[in-house]
């Protein structure tokens, strides 16, 4: 597939935590058929994207959600910080998919009014690597994680020592850890998608969140989609719905 055909996924990066911490991300990007476009800290606008991916990284700054910092937080990247909020709003403005990772997850829920557990004991647990799955996560079968993932238990590391404390107006919980740890959330639309965890390519596996990338680089370019999106997942009864025990 030529650079044309491939949906352009913009990446936030900042220069102090060096190229190779963004090669994870970027890789998996590629390996569903994308572009990866590096967004450094300081980018004032969006270029022409079809999605908006915002990776891990450091804490973010607690003054972004009125709170005085906690002695355990650790290093902040105060550029990234507002680059990532900037960017994001635009994307909204723009109607382009955003997925969150990890911090990313945490940037879009403080973007959206939310705030951040600013410590977590016994979360962050980076000694054993990056693939050392450290407890169960429940995932809503009916969130597009749960549509991506086919199960509703999963498996997963755990590189992170915050987490969601007040949910943001207009996001969903979809999945959550053995303790009630926010794992993951949703808009609506399917439009934002975040999780706590990174898995790699199966971070990119929901064919409807690729499809509406999709969508947007076929709009971009004037060409017909080279796939299409999964069909909208009817509403659930709302006795049936999954819930968080938050």
């Amino acid at each position: 597939m030529t650079k044309e055909a491939r949906p352009r996924i913009g990446i936030t990066t900042s220069a102090r935590r060096g190229d190779g911490y963004y090669l994870p991300y970027q890789r998996a990007v590629e390996a569903v058929g994308a572009e990866a476009v590096e967004l450094p800290a300081g980018t004032a606008a969006l270029p022409e994207l079809d999605g908006l991916l915002l990776p891990g990284g450091w804490d973010v700054d607690p003054s972004l959600y009125g709170e005085e910092p906690d002695p355990k937080v650790g290093p902040v990247d105060r550029q990234l910080d507002d680059t990532e909020l900037r960017l994001f709003a635009q994307a909204r403005d723009r109607g382009l998919p955003v997925m969150g990772i990890c911090r990313g997850q945490q940037v879009i829920n403080v973007a959206m009014g939310g705030s951040l557990l600013q410590h977590l004991d016994g979360h962050e647990v980076r000694s054993f690597g990056r693939n050392h799955l450290a407890h169960t996560i429940e995932v809503d079968p009916r969130s597009e994680l749960g549509r991506a993932a086919g199960l509703e238990k999963l498996r997963v590391n755990s590189l992170h020592h915050q987490a969601i404390g007040k949910l943001a107006p207009g996001l969903r919980q979809t999945a959550r850890g053995d303790d009630g740890t926010v794992e993951g959330i949703e808009t609506s639309d399917g439009l934002i998608v975040a999780v706590q965890t990174f898995r790699g390519r199966a971070s990119f596996s929901s064919d409807s969140w690729t499809g509406r990338a999709e969508l947007r680089r076929s709009a971009r370019s004037g060409s017909s989609p080279t796939r299409s999106p999964s069909p909208a997942r009817p509403s659930a009864p709302r006795s049936a719905r999954w819930r968080s025990s938050r």
